[in-house]
């Protein structure tokens, strides 16, 4: 009978089993955990120190944000964006870190995982295509969608979201071929929540007025105040976003829309280090900022004389194919975007 009871209690969810943590939090209201747990991981209550007195051998992986791709600047705040931690006693499960504390705020499931998603829908990820999920999921027949940066289709609700690789070869993009997609593979679903909204209500005191969009500046959410110290000449670009793609990348926060406001010092110093990776040539010319200011910037034939900084922001592994050195110009050359 104690052996019995032993293994019931181990194949409880963590929200179930952490009903009450060191923090005083109270437990996760059922119906919502039963939309953020996987195969007994319950998001905003499972922490990375659970996964790790759980197995020795998890280990931090590098994970494609198949919604985020490397062309975009623009990072979801509900978890730390590209880092992950897997273990083999869990096949097709990397966990990602909310950005502020260490609850687990997003599973990723991929190639391997065979199991049940959070509603009970059992799954093979090895063998699972796009039909599959329309079949389970109706609904996410009419949110098909991409971010102009990601090289997937996205099909998503408010906690969970699937992804299909686009193919490029398959021209013209628009309108959606949806026959064609339909017998292809799922490539990920994401199952992520903010775990700030979880646990602070909505009359809680806030430093974001709740009818205003969320504003980042430099990937870190600010008030709207903060903006004010800024001049028209610090700024490189402003990106909005609206709707869906404003909640997929602020969460909740995004109900008004997301503004994402890049300053002309954070891309610089971003494209900066992002050549010193490509170039051992550039990395003695431009040893410091300080020796970068002198140099002149050449992309795609075209000499870049002012505000140059929006554009080498957008200069990533997905579009860079070369860089060279002649005397102070940096040469450039790069993939139009998609």
């Amino acid at each position: 009978m104690k052996f019995h009871l032993f293994f019931i209690l181990s194949m409880l969810p963590f929200c179930l089993l952490r009903s009450q943590d060191n923090s005083g939090q109270s437990p996760i209201d059922p119906a919502l955990a039963s939309k953020i747990t996987v195969e007994g991981f319950c998001l905003c209550r499972t922490t990375l120190s659970d996964l790790k007195n759980l197995q020795k051998n998890f280990n931090e992986v590098e994970v494609e944000e198949m919604d985020e791709g490397k062309r975009c600047f623009a990072q979801d705040s509900r978890y730390i964006h590209g880092k992950g931690y897997y273990s083999e006693s869990y096949p097709g499960m990397i966990f990602q870190k909310d950005r502020d504390e260490d609850y687990i705020s997003k599973i990723r499931l991929t190639k391997g995982f065979k199991g049940r998603l959070p509603d009970g829908a059992a799954i093979d990820m090895d063998k699972l295509l796009l039909k599959d999920v329309i079949k389970l999921y109706p609904a996410l027949n009419n949110t098909w969608g991409s971010r102009d940066c990601s090289d997937f289709w996205t099909f998503s609700n408010d906690t969970v979201a699937f992804y299909v690789r686009i193919d490029k070869s398959k021209q013209p993009l628009y309108p959606i071929d949806e026959a064609y997609y339909l017998n292809k593979p799922i490539e990920g679903i994401d199952i992520l929540i903010s775990c700030y909204s979880v646990y602070h209500r909505s009359n809680e005191f806030s430093l974001f007025p709740a009818d205003e969009p969320a504003f980042f500046l430099d990937s870190i959410r600010v008030n709207s105040g903060v903006l004010k110290s800024y001049s028209p000449s610090e700024i490189a670009f402003i990106s909005v976003y609206k709707d869906s793609n404003a909640i997929r990348l602020a969460g909740k926060d995004g109900v008004n829309g997301a503004v994402y406001i890049i300053t002309k010092s954070f891309a610089r110093e971003h494209y900066w280090k992002y050549f010193q990776s490509r170039s051992a040539e550039y990395r003695k010319l431009a040893p410091d900022l300080k020796s970068e200011f002198r140099l002149v910037y050449v992309l795609n034939d075209k000499t870049l004389t002012k505000d140059q900084e929006a554009d080498l922001f957008e200069i990533n592994d997905s579009n860079f194919l070369k860089l060279k050195i002649s005397g102070k110009r940096v040469i450039i050359k790069s993939q139009p975007p998609r």
